[in-house]
């Protein structure tokens, strides 16, 4: 069976299970809701809910990438290349809160290091800061409710605080 045919057939197969992955927001979860699958199968439904996946994240605000790199998986339908997922893994790690984001940090670090290499986790250990930088900048630039609701209702003061975003994540390298 040919790879596209094999994807077609788990699409099919597993509607609930992609779907619940794409509206899993933390990654790390990932393996826990496909620990009935093959390694080969799990990769092929990952390949099917990643794009998906990304499209959500960035819809939502909540996957942080320089704009130029945003159109750019927008035009690849979603599907990163790996200086893509490089980033992707920047803002993950960026955009948790939580009281054990260290030892996740670590967690996270480790897994990508026994997957890629030190290299590859280097990539993105120095996509960290910028990205990080470019977080609180969007939170400083945060309104209070009613100004957020007039911002939201207008398209011109939308544009102006779209822009202001924009602005904040064309501090991440694109690159």
């Amino acid at each position: 069976m040919k790879y596209y045919e094999v994807l077609e057939k788990l699409s099919q197969e597993h509607p609930v299970l992609i779907e619940n992955l794409i509206a899993t927001d933390d990654l790390e979860r990932w393996g826990a809701i496909t620990k009935t699958l093959s390694k080969d199968d799990k990769s092929k439904i990952y390949d099917l809910a990643e794009p998906k996946w990304i499209e959500r994240k960035i819809l939502d605000g909540t996957l942080l990438l320089h704009p130029d790199v945003r159109a750019e998986l927008a035009a690849r339908d979603y599907k990163p290349l790996s200086i893509h997922r490089k980033m992707i893994w920047a803002s993950v790690l960026v955009m948790y809160d939580g009281s054990d984001s260290k030892e996740r940090y670590n967690r996270i670090k480790n897994k990508i290091i026994k997957k890629h290499s030190n290299k590859w986790w280097f990539d993105v250990h120095k996509r960290v800061k910028p990205t990080y930088a470019a977080k609180k900048r969007i939170e400083k630039q945060a309104l209070g409710n009613a100004t957020s609701f007039a911002f939201q209702s207008s398209s011109f003061l939308g544009g102006v605080a779209q822009d202001a975003r924009d602005d904040a994540l064309k501090m991440i390298p694109r690159e």
